[in-house]
């Protein structure tokens, strides 16, 4: 009779994320830094609307590796400052998809729907799959909102970074349309709380 394996622990969990962290990081330089300040405020917006411990740990992890699809893209087209070209865009787009292909440990298995849709859009209107509104997991619409900020505020290497108040605005806007408006009120909550930290 075979044995359940046993539960992976917190440091594992933990460790097994950041190393993956760091192999994309090296494609592509800066994104470590990225996902680390997007698991911030994802855990802090998800704490925010009552999310659970387990949901709280398993946003974190989606947090940390929502972009590691990024090391099947071309480390040149990341950092590419022209025009993208519709394949150009077709290529990144890719990412959100293949980290479903990625080898990974069975625990993060939890992150895939949260990773594959943290580009839908609240009105339909995004990718892969067109999901609108509730029809998008919540911990994807959260990411939606954690790595939008993030990109605006620092910047991405085809956009010049905004200021904070701008950012925020950025945000404001975009509720109802692009991200959820309920998930839009609880950034706008918790976020003059971790902005000056990081």
């Amino acid at each position: 009779m075979l044995m359940d394996k046993a539960p992976v622990s917190p440091r594992e969990r933990n460790k097994s994320a950041r190393s993956f962290l760091r192999m994309l990081d090296s494609h592509h330089p800066g994104e470590e830094a990225h996902a680390q300040r997007v698991a911030v405020y994802a855990v802090a917006i998800g704490q925010r609307m009552g999310l659970g411990a387990e949901e709280l740990v398993t946003l974190k992890e989606a947090a940390l590796l929502h972009d590691l699809g990024k090391l099947s893209v071309d480390p040149a087209l990341l950092s590419k400052k022209d025009a993208f070209t519709n394949e150009d865009l077709h290529a990144i787009q890719m990412h959100s998809i293949l980290f479903s292909q990625a080898p990974r440990p069975a625990f993060l298995d939890a992150c895939g729907p949260m990773v594959r849709h943290h580009h839908e859009r609240w009105d339909g209107h995004g990718y892969p799959d067109g999901l609108h509104g509730e029809e998008i997991p919540l911990g994807a619409r959260v990411l939606a909102v954690a790595e939008s900020f993030d990109a605006i505020y620092h910047g991405v290497g085809w956009r010049t970074p905004l200021d904070e108040d701008q950012s925020i605005s950025e945000i404001r806007n975009g509720s109802g349309t692009q991200f959820d408006p309920a998930v839009v009120e609880a950034f706008l909550e918790v976020q003059p709380l971790i902005q000056p930290l990081i």
